[in-house]
């Protein structure tokens, strides 16, 4: 006979139903999937761009925001889509349309969803500030991968949100890592989920890779070799990485801080070559620029 807890503790969806469930229900906006799809299209103009993104009041005023924020650091105010088109690129206004849709990803939002939600904008705006001085293709894959890296937990969460309760339990009373509890409760973890999701929104292989590898201390050695061997995703891997550690350490997301974490260790540092005072800055740039940021992605 089974316990009354036993009863209340849901069934995960296995993997293949998860996907095709998640899929089905066109999480991502119908716009920012139709940008993803032009931006990709090297036919596609500026002016067909924008005739688009006019379509959508509420992606349009986050863009202009976004690009008119001090993390973008214009040195002249962007007023319409075309001017934000015409300063910053294509790729430039995918990454701020998928970053103004993915809020809504999210089809609850109570505390949980919260903690996700401030730790995704925490980690990209980190692994973006963590780029600067690299390739503009860096910074670009490192915002967009920081804010989409967990998008795999927010699925789990939508679908089978009891059992991802008790992973968050197990986090918190265990003091495990999610992917090892998600891997436990679900017999799968998010990189897994958010990879084959990214795939079906049909996302450039550059962000899917992101979302799949970005916890570099899980990759085995061929995996290494067959990512790192790539500059670009070699550095925006390790922006994310780091990103994610150091919003761990501040608490961004969390319940509270972990300040036991030691950054330089982590895999993101290693392979950027970070100091001890690379490190502190970082930390005070990522700290402010949240604090001061955040509200623009809400």
């Amino acid at each position: 006979m089974s316990t009354p807890q036993a009863a209340a503790v849901e069934k995960p969806l296995p993997l293949e139903e998860l996907i095709k469930k998640a899929a089905e229900l066109n999480m991502m906006p119908q716009v920012a999937k139709k940008v993803v799809e032009l931006v990709s299209n090297e036919s596609s103009t500026a002016a067909q761009l924008a005739e688009l993104l006019e379509k959508d009041p509420n992606i349009t005023t986050r863009i202009l925001k976004i690009s008119n924020s001090a993390f973008y650091g214009l040195r002249r105010e962007v007023k319409t889509v075309q001017q934000a088109i015409v300063i910053l690129g294509f790729k430039s206004l995918r990454s701020m349309v998928v970053a103004s849709s993915s809020k809504a990803l999210h089809k609850r939002f109570g505390i949980a969803e919260q903690l996700m939600w401030d730790h995704s904008i925490g980690t990209a705006i980190g692994a973006k500030i963590i780029s600067e001085g690299m390739p503009n293709a860096v910074g670009e894959v490192a915002f967009v991968g920081g804010l989409l890296h967990n998008v795999g937990k927010t699925v789990m969460n939508n679908e089978s949100p009891k059992a991802y309760l008790e992973v968050m339990k197990k986090v918190y009373n265990d003091r495990v890592s999610p992917l090892q509890a998600e891997t436990e409760i679900f017999g799968y973890g998010h990189p897994q989920v958010g990879y084959m999701i990214a795939e079906k929104w049909g996302l450039p292989p550059e962000l899917v890779n992101v979302i799949r590898y970005h916890h570099l201390n899980s990759l085995n050695d061929d995996e290494k070799k067959n990512l790192l061997s790539n500059q670009i995703t070699k550095l925006s891997l390790s922006c994310v990485d780091l990103g994610n550690q150091i919003c761990e350490h501040l608490g961004i997301g969390f319940r509270e801080k972990n300040l036991k974490l030691d950054l330089l260790s982590t895999e993101g540092a290693k392979l950027l070559g970070a100091t001890s005072e690379k490190m502190v800055v970082w930390l005070k740039k990522i700290q402010d620029a949240y604090s001061r940021e955040r509200a623009i992605f809400n």
